[in-house]
């Protein structure tokens, strides 16, 4: 079954709601140390003269379906676990943006009126960076800096978004310092969760957003996806994202009895690395394949989304396209399968996957994550043998459906289990794995997670003690 062949039935839209504050966030015991960890770094290391100490809590991201179509402006199934980062930020007078991340002692002292960066640590710098760099560039005049300190409890370089939870934390601080700046020059921040999710989604990509010019971003071309799932997902449930609309679909609510399972390969996926080299090979397998589409329909799109919606003989158009031109850097093989596996992730499984939910319909979905999974393997050819083993162990062991996610090689798997067996099943799992792969498992972290909030400021700031 092809996209033009899926029936178009409305599904009810769940409002997102404006970010707004959310003073009563339930914190575990966990987050509240913490918390105290970074007020304890900005107050005492970053030696903050502010009394203006805002706190966000910025969640990591479960990608269930949605393998690299949201830069394609597809669809995604996403939600946000109850892993993160906690931020600590106060305002500065001057141009200084001071970071601090209180797990490993990491700083970076940037100077926003420059709009470039000298550190030695642009690994991870290279993220609050660009968002100052463009947030710099929209002001006519100079913006104010921030301290910030952070602390996480995601596993790095894992697939579960942390450089977007990084994105995202040092977004709300500089918007927060320079509220009366872009007020007063009516320069327009989006307040919606989901235009949010774009703009930022822009900024990491490079990507002009409105009016605003685009630049280098962080180097991936990527979309919005992990920012639409840190700012938008629903507690408790998994949520149908539509990024050619801008728009949730449907949601779902994960049953009780159910819970995920993470496992961290230990295989680093880190998008400033050969990851990321990688992943922009699958992003300009996509757009070459939409250029060439073009060229022989005499069209002018820009993603792969609109190929599939220009009308009913989309995909036939675009694989005699692709068989009968010649790229330079691909052969027809490999775009073909990517045009195949856009079309079905997109089209065909996600909805498919929605409504065996809905249904309760798990084996069926385990059915439909396996399809997933192998299109990951055989048409992305974004798998390590490492995620491999983990998704197909996973389903061996029991698992209700199992996949790996993210950008790809490397990164992390989910399991979806029987809650009242989780423990053993994390157990026997990490066991299999260490057999397999005893080198990586050194660095591999296996553990439970529920989905939990969207990003959400903590105010007024609760007694802290450390």
């Amino acid at each position: 079954m092809t996209s033009t062949q899926i029936k178009t039935a409305a599904h009810s839209v769940r409002h997102v709601p404006e970010t707004q504050e959310t003073p009563h966030v339930p914190l575990s015991e966990e987050k509240r140390r913490l918390f105290a960890a970074a007020h304890l770094a900005i107050t005492s290391q970053l030696k903050s003269q502010s009394q203006q100490i805002h706190r966000w809590f910025v969640p990591g991201r479960l990608e269930f379906m949605g393998k690299h179509t949201d830069y394609c402006l597809g669809r995604s199934i996403l939600g946000a676990i109850d892993r993160g980062f906690c931020f600590c930020a106060s305002p500065r007078p001057d141009s200084r943006l001071r970071i601090l991340d209180a797990g490993n002692g990491l700083k970076a002292d940037l100077d926003i009126s420059t709009t470039s960066v000298t550190t030695h640590h642009k690994d991870w710098t290279v993220y609050p960076a660009t968002v100052a760099r463009r947030l710099a560039g929209m002001s006519p005049v100079p913006i104010r800096g921030a301290d910030v300190a952070f602390i996480s409890d995601l596993p790095p370089a894992a697939g579960l978004s942390s450089s977007s939870c990084l994105i995202v934390g040092i977004y709300l601080a500089l918007a927060r310092s320079n509220a009366d700046i872009f007020t007063t020059h009516n320069i327009a921040l989006p307040k919606d969760p989901l235009a949010l999710g774009d703009f930022l989604g822009c900024i990491e990509s490079g990507r002009s957003w409105r009016e605003h010019s685009g630049d280098k971003g962080v180097g991936t071309h990527g979309g919005s996806q992990d920012h639409t799932a840190i700012l938008c997902s629903l507690p408790g449930q998994l949520t149908e994202f539509d990024f050619y609309d801008s728009c949730p679909i449907t949601s779902v609510a994960l049953p009780g009895h159910l819970t995920f399972a993470i496992a961290v390969s230990g295989v680093s996926a880190h998008k400033t690395g050969s990851a990321g080299a990688a992943y922009n090979q699958v992003s300009r397998r996509a757009a070459t394949c939409v250029q060439m589409w073009n060229s022989f329909s005499h069209r002018n799109e820009d993603c792969l989304e609109a190929l599939f919606r220009s009308g009913p003989e989309s995909l036939h158009i675009a694989r005699r396209a692709l068989r009968e031109q010649k790229s330079e850097e691909f052969s027809v093989p490999l775009l073909l399968s990517r045009l195949e596996q856009y079309d079905a992730e997109c089209h065909v499984l996600i909805p498919a996957a929605m409504a065996a939910m809905r249904r309760g319909n798990w084996m069926e979905l385990g059915r439909i994550v396996d399809e997933s999974q192998r299109l990951a393997e055989t048409c992305l050819h974004n798998q390590v043998p490492q995620t491999q083993h983990l998704a197909a162990s996973a389903r061996r062991l029991g698992a209700v459906a199992a996949s790996a996610f993210g950008a790809g090689f490397g990164g992390a798997v989910w399991a979806l289990v029987e809650k009242a067996q989780a423990n053993a099943f994390i157990q026997h799992w990490q066991e299999n794995y260490s057999s397999e792969f005893h080198i990586q498992s050194r660095n591999a972290s296996f553990f439970t997670t529920k989905l939990g909030l969207p990003a959400s400021e903590l105010s007024p700031i609760e007694p802290v003690t450390t």
